[in-house]
């Protein structure tokens, strides 16, 4: 196999495995798969990802410590035209890594935050809990310095079941 048909292999496991997923997943997950299943190394499927990022295959979003990324409708279109260039086997390989992860995938991708600086010099941190990319509960909470911010960001994996459980209930009484 030549470099640049394995390299289709690896931008094909991409699509594929962010066409099966209904949340957005991180390069480092998908690359996990690729790099234990021996197909290529770390360097490689970043260059996948940036090649269908720049074909706009795929779409980035970031927070201010995580790049999550999904497949586009172009994406979807590739696959279709080239799935069966991807093996039944390492589709099926893929199937069940996405089985046996599928617990990390929504915690990954369940919780999320970010913040942003507004025009009068403080911040606003943004915590939200997601489901199927459907927004379930989001908290905007304006503090005056990037620290604090940061800090709620951080805290907020821990914190969000608690919160939108207590949340919820006060609201429903």
């Amino acid at each position: 196999m030549s470099m640049k048909e394995a390299i289709t292999i690896y931008k094909l496991i991409v699509l594929y495995t962010l066409n099966r997923i209904e949340s957005p997943l991180t390069l480092g997950f998908v690359a996990d798969y690729v790099i234990d299943h021996g197909y290529t190394n770390y360097f490689n499927v970043q260059n996948a990802f940036a090649e269908l990022l720049d074909a706009e295959l795929i779409a980035c979003s970031q927070t201010y410590n995580t790049s999550y990324y999904t497949i586009t409708e172009a994406g979807r279109e590739t696959l279709e035209l080239f799935y069966t260039n991807l093996s039944h086997e390492i589709r099926a390989e893929i199937d069940q890594y996405l089985r046996e992860k599928n617990y990390q995938i929504i915690d990954r991708t369940a919780i999320v935050s970010d913040y942003t600086r507004r025009s009068n010099g403080d911040y606003v941190a943004s915590c939200m809990l997601v489901e199927k990319n459907e927004v379930l509960f989001q908290v905007d909470i304006a503090v005056p310095s990037e620290e604090d911010a940061v800090k709620i960001c951080n805290n907020w994996r821990g914190s969000s079941s608690e919160l939108y459980s207590t949340v919820v209930t006060s609201l429903l009484k």
